[in-house]
């Protein structure tokens, strides 16, 4: 086989395996985007592989972070769930950073709305 080939098939695999191994935010509840009638009392996030969640933060729409009681996860796992204070009428966004078995970190957000 051609060196340039050989090079060029080595490297693709490399990419497609260590895009594989990344997570990524399969479902949240609240969902991205939802109208709340009433503050939600949980804030759970599934992620697509297990992960350990790293940080977390939940800011109101003037950038306010809200108090969580949230400590970094020592295992990995693809569900986590945390009680929310009662939030009032506002917008949200929930902001995480997970990290993968291969200690790469990635980072992600989603918003909702609470209207009280």
């Amino acid at each position: 086989m051609n060196p340039l080939k050989l090079l060029l098939t080595i490297t693709l695999l490399f990419i497609s395996s260590s895009v594989l191994a990344h997570a990524d935010l399969k479902t949240s509840l609240p969902k991205d985007g939802a109208m709340l009638m009433a503050s939600p009392k949980v804030l759970q996030l599934v992620f697509t592989k297990d992960v350990r969640l790293v940080k977390l933060t939940l800011a109101d729409k003037s950038g306010a972070l809200i108090p969580l009681e949230f400590k970094p996860s020592t295992k990995a796992s693809a569900n986590y769930s945390l009680a929310l204070p009662l939030l009032p009428s506002s917008n949200y966004q929930v902001t995480w950073t997970i990290m993968g078995k291969d200690a790469h970190k990635m980072k992600g957000k989603f918003a909702f709305m609470v209207h009280g």
